[in-house]
């Protein structure tokens, strides 16, 4: 959960403002299969959120299917989401503290082989909201979690469909967005190059 030189922010503060302009408090990212680069983008757009926001802004990792946000910050056995959605924990006792001054993380919790319950989502957010300004969550495929993507585009404001340039099709874009049931998503084109003399990759988004 952190970012010494900057650079990640500034990738992504024009889709921060975008999303703060549309008076957005709750959003998701989700792709159609793995590898479309959602979980850099919630993450990346929530620092970005936490810079230009004055209140403080909550990264929720919701992919229990590969909970990469949750292994990266190293709290994989720690309780958060799950445990909060079945009423084993309170959020505020189970946040996960950064270093990005207005950020702060819930991991995915403890799954154990059992999908948490859903239902009460929107009472989640509510609650967060009290606290937070925003809510980013980082959402598993469309095509591989569809039941929880449909819950929370349910919930959420604004589900982003994250792309990858000239790699996905666009036959399975269509798919994923028609099966979660996305009234008006939108697409957030990811371009990945790999950076010179680096094994990193610099990522460009359009928005659309």
């Amino acid at each position: 959960m952190t970012d010494p030189n900057g650079r990640l922010c500034a990738l992504f503060d024009g889709l921060a403002t975008r999303i703060r302009s549309a008076e957005l408090r709750t959003v998701g990212f989700t792709g159609a299969v793995y590898g479309e680069g959602a979980s850099t983008l919630a993450l990346g757009t929530s620092l970005s959120l936490a810079a230009v926001r004055s209140g403080q802004v909550l990264l929720v990792d919701a992919n229990w299917l590969r909970p990469s946000l949750t292994s990266d910050a190293g709290v994989r056995s720690a309780p958060g989401l799950a445990d909060v959605l079945r009423g084993d924990a309170e959020l505020g006792k189970v946040l996960v503290p950064t270093d990005r001054p207005g950020l702060s993380f819930l991991a995915a919790g403890g799954v154990d082989g059992r999908r948490p319950p859903l239902e009460d989502l929107s009472s989640f957010l509510t609650d967060a909201l009290s606290e937070f300004s925003a809510v980013v969550a980082d959402l598993p495929p469309a095509l591989a979690g569809e039941s929880v993507v449909l819950a929370w585009g349910a919930a959420l404001e604004q589900i982003f469909v994250v792309v990858r340039n000239g790699v996905t099709p666009l036959a399975l874009v269509r798919r994923a967005i028609e099966e979660v049931a996305l009234e008006q998503p939108q697409i957030v084109l990811n371009r990945a190059t790999a950076a010179t003399g680096s094994g990193t990759a610099a990522s460009r988004v359009a928005m659309t």
